[in-house]
């Protein structure tokens, strides 16, 4: 499982548009895990705030569910079918 966390749109990053940027690729990224075969619930964004403590709890115990929900034979079999595309893609980077 993974999940993005980043401030809340429009106004709350530091970075000024670091927030929308993040957005952006992650959308992209969301689109390519899901041709890559990586189950939707596997990859989460969450606009949380430092501060935000009791909803960051909150979303780590739903995801930790949803991992449950999946079971442990559905992710093995994700990440053996997903390794090899990833080792690929990472030694065309590496080039």
């Amino acid at each position: 499982m993974v999940m993005v966390g980043a401030c809340h749109l429009p106004y709350d990053c530091h970075y000024i548009s670091g927030n929308y940027k993040m957005k952006d690729r992650m959308d992209i990224l969301a689109k390519i895990f899901e041709k890559l075969g990586l189950s939707k619930q596997r990859f989460r964004v969450e606009y949380v705030s430092a501060a935000e403590g009791v909803k960051f709890a909150a979303i780590m115990r739903e995801m930790t569910e949803q991992l449950k929900l999946l079971g442990s034979k559905r992710i093995k079999a994700e990440n053996k079918n997903l390794k090899p595309k990833f080792d690929r893609m990472l030694t065309r980077k590496k080039k």
